[in-house]
């Protein structure tokens, strides 16, 4: 996130040599095109984000699978998640819940653990996004408990904003800035820049003034 035009760069210079190859690998192309897909997302552009992880999901649909959880089915999981996410952004719930649906079940049929915080919070934000509180706090408490297991602290600090948003849609302030305010201190901890400015956004409305605006600075 520090540089998203130096990535983009790379990473098309990736996906140019991965398909020069006279077998191109389907995970690498698939990999490269789903982190095109998280650079175009990061700057704003999400139809282009959206495009990018069909890509890669199409791409990572025709490798030979795997007996093992790596590769085929991590890409194909991954990248169900982030099409499920920003297809949400973009206002399209039902297809959203479809392939967030579909990455659950690859992720339960092949014991991806380390995936399902990162999916847990994808079901919780549709969720939220549907106005269905209970069943967003409870897919995000399940993420954040697995997250805390599994010693994933980038997740720990989104799965904790999203309990955030919870408390706040419930009308619960106090909580609210609890949970936001510590996810931006992990954010911050972090690096995670992209993160800390989305937490700094959802909390500056929820702070005195003076706080507000060092916030939103």
């Amino acid at each position: 996130g520090a540089d998203l035009a130096g990535a983009a760069l790379r990473l098309r210079e990736a996906e140019a040599l991965v398909a020069a190859q006279p077998a191109p690998d389907p995970v690498a192309l698939a990999q490269v095109r789903f982190e095109l897909g998280g650079v175009a997302a990061q700057q704003g552009d999400l139809p282009r984000a959206v495009a990018y992880y069909h890509e890669a999901m199409s791409v990572v649909d025709e490798a030979p699978d795997a007996p093992v959880v790596d590769g085929p089915v991590t890409w194909r999981i991954l990248a169900r998640n982030n099409l499920a996410y920003h297809l949400h952004l973009l206002g399209d719930l039902d297809g959203a819940a479809r392939y967030i649906g579909e990455a659950l079940r690859l992720a339960e049929e092949r014991g991806a653990l380390g995936l399902l915080p990162y999916l847990r919070s994808t079901e919780g934000e549709i969720a939220l996004a549907r106005g269905d509180l209970a069943r967003a706090e409870a897919s995000f408490a399940e993420g954040l408990a697995l997250a805390e297991r599994l010693g994933m602290p980038e997740r720990i600090a989104g799965l904790t904003a999203n309990l955030g948003l919870v408390a706040l849609r419930r009308g619960q302030t106090a909580s609210a800035i609890h949970r936001l305010s510590a996810a931006l201190a992990r954010a911050d901890a972090l690096g995670t820049r992209h993160l800390a400015a989305q937490v700094r956004i959802w909390l500056a409305p929820l702070l005195p003034a003076a706080e507000a605006r060092a916030a939103l600075s």
